[in-house]
């Protein structure tokens, strides 16, 4: 009995000694390696900032909404966003407000964020087609 817990033990200490000294010096140089890193150009930031991606993220966001919204309902949409950030690998958050209206009641504005992304990356060509980009989250309006 005494020695088949001295041998457990034994076993445990080199199991522990083992990934303490190889398993995780190895987890640590492949995560500050470059193999998990994306470089595609688009630098993200934590600051909200205006590009011309933004832009177009924001617009097409917009379209987003309008395909949601009921036709019935009067949407006006401002000129720019109220924030957008670039989160990188073209992918964006959209914050704005929106003024609706319909026939039977009054107008209020409603804020939504967005989160959305450019599948294509560098290609400029289909920046201004919608099936390019996917709307990964709509909040704000969920309830028109």
């Amino acid at each position: 009995m005494k020695k088949k817990t001295l041998i457990f033990i034994a076993c445990l200490v080199g199991i522990l000694a083992f990934q303490y000294k190889a398993v995780i010096p190895f987890a640590e140089k492949v995560a500050s390696s470059s193999l998990f890193l994306e470089e595609t150009g688009d630098e993200g930031s934590r600051l909200p900032s205006s590009t011309p991606m933004t832009t177009y993220a924001f617009n097409q966001c917009n379209i987003a909404i309008r395909d949601e919204v009921d036709s019935d309902i009067n949407i006006i949409f401002p000129a720019e966003p109220l924030k957008s950030w670039s989160l990188g690998n073209y992918q964006y958050i959209i914050n704005a407000e929106i003024e609706l209206s319909s026939e039977t009641g009054p107008a209020f504005f409603r804020k939504y964020a967005c989160q959305i992304k450019y599948d294509d990356g560098k290609d400029p060509e289909g920046i201004l087609d919608s099936d390019n980009w996917t709307l990964y989250g709509l909040s704000g309006i969920s309830d028109l």
